[in-house]
């Protein structure tokens, strides 16, 4: 069972939000960016790095316009050129929270864990309910855990909690159902494992580490043949996923040996 690392993710937050220019932009500056994210969104970084340039022509002290370009340098894998831009975004506009994430998630990739939380934090400080940078800490703190067993337990905990407060302000947020259930499962907590996976595969049918969940959460609880069904759900999405089809077998055995 995985749950996906948070640089894997590559925070894109304002590409996400339709992130709008600051007060006071020239409006064809604030057209460009718009324009610039609209690009990012449809991965045409040609497009977007010129838009985002265009922007700033007009002002070289957009911090938005700056973001744009550090996402486009990071889609490049120019982890160098992005923390430039991000830096300087969030010189400009010290209050600008996702550039403080995308910064977390450059520490990150680049094994910077502490100070990545540290980014996290920082930006939900200025915008509590701002999903990806709480997405990213809960993930920051799973992972570490997973790392480091003897403070499994802290980190686990204070993972759980971000997680929680993410669902209160997105409660339909499918991962962080997941990686709640990941955790339950992992720490023999079955019934609320299953709970959660269920929730997060209801949510985005298509998402296979949840219907893979369900399938395991419900082979331990005994009930082999809803297990069964999620994990032939996991291989309808997948069908050459390996961890599906073993599962898959795991849970007709142990509905075999039911019905004896």
């Amino acid at each position: 069972m995985t749950v996906r690392p948070v640089a894997a993710l590559v925070s894109v937050a304002c590409a996400l939000l339709s992130c709008a220019a600051s007060p006071r932009v020239h409006p064809r500056a604030a057209e460009e960016i718009v324009r610039g994210y609209g690009y990012l969104g449809a991965g045409d970084l040609e497009r977007a790095e010129v838009a985002f340039a265009h922007a700033l022509e007009f002002n070289d002290d957009i911090p938005e316009a700056q973001n744009g370009m550090g996402l486009v340098a990071r889609r490049r894998d120019d982890l160098g050129g992005a923390r430039r831009r991000f830096e300087r975004a969030v010189k400009l506009a010290p209050d600008f929270a996702e550039g403080r994430v995308n910064l977390g998630e450059l520490d990150l990739t680049e094994g910077r864990e502490r100070a990545a939380e540290a980014s996290f934090r920082a930006a939900l400080r200025i915008d509590p309910d701002l999903a990806v940078a709480r997405l990213d800490l809960a993930r920051a703190l799973l992972h570490r855990g997973r790392r480091e067993p003897a403070e499994r337990e802290r980190l686990w905990a204070r993972a759980r909690t971000e997680y929680l407060h993410l669902l209160e302000s997105r409660p339909k947020t499918p991962e962080a159902h997941h990686d709640l259930g990941f955790m339950d499962y992992e720490t023999g907590a079955f019934a609320r494992a299953e709970v959660a996976f269920s929730r997060a595969a209801e949510l985005a049918p298509g998402y296979l580490e949840a219907l893979h969940g369900t399938c395991i959460a419900r082979v331990r609880l005994g009930r082999c043949d809803d297990a069964a069904k999620a994990c032939r759900a996991c291989l309808a999405v997948a069908p050459g996923a390996e961890a599906c089809a073993k599962s898959l077998r795991g849970a007709l055995a142990c509905a075999s040996a039911s019905a004896r």
